[in-house]
């Protein structure tokens, strides 16, 4: 029987047996076998190539936190976000008043336009910002509110001279706490001075009432 030997096994073109394991091998089940192999591995090639260039979610910045209030406007597509900070805000000490304009569809940002806000308390004193220019979408501004009570703000939103949209939220804010010596003096005023009077005149009519019954 003619073949060609490769390290003691022998290959023919009929079917042979290889002395290690007794399995029959011929060419054509070794060609298969290759052929298997190479698309095992570009099967496996394929699949790690896929798996890194999949597409990756994109992630835009929006507000959170417990102030968040959302508002849409499912016409024209709009969505606002409002935040501000300190949670509880209070009279006379800076605030910070956070916006942020998003397409509803999508979630991007809505960007180059102008906004307005405009603040009203409950003595409907009317405080205004406007015509703020906002490339990215986010904008914010620092205001004091000058007395305690709820307040309305009011949002426009304009485009190449349309009005986008317009929203409302509102801010609640707490009275300013009296500084130490202040509070010191209420409570001198308050409780000490009313105590001492009360205490000179028992002691007025104690002595009256002694003097009497000498008598």
């Amino acid at each position: 029987m003619s073949g060609v030997y490769y390290d003691n096994i022998c290959l023919t073109n009929n079917s042979s047996k290889i002395g290690y394991d007794n399995l029959p091998v011929t060419s054509k089940n070794l060609n298969i076998s290759t052929r298997v192999m190479t698309l095992s591995i570009t099967s496996i090639f394929v699949i790690l190539v896929i798996g890194n260039t999949a597409p990756k979610a994109t992630v835009y910045a929006h507000l959170s936190g417990p102030t968040l209030q959302p508002w849409v406007d499912k016409e024209t597509g709009i969505k606002i976000q409002f935040a501000y900070k300190p949670e509880k805000p209070i009279a006379d000490s800076p605030t910070e008043l956070s916006f942020s304009v998003q397409n509803l569809t999508t979630g991007q940002h809505v960007k180059n336009f102008k906004a307005s806000v405009v603040i009203i308390n409950d003595f409907q004193r009317a405080f205004k910002f406007l015509n703020i220019p906002v490339v990215n979408g986010d904008f914010s501004l620092k205001y004091s509110f000058p007395d305690s009570g709820h307040n309305q703000i009011l949002v426009s939103i304009n485009k190449d001279s349309f009005g986008l949209a317009l929203a409302s939220f509102r801010v609640s804010v707490s009275a300013p706490f009296p500084p130490p010596d202040i509070l010191a003096k209420s409570i001198i005023v308050g409780v000490v001075m009313p105590a001492a009077i009360m205490t000179a005149i028992l002691v007025l009519i104690k002595k009256k009432n002694g003097q009497l019954f000498i008598k």
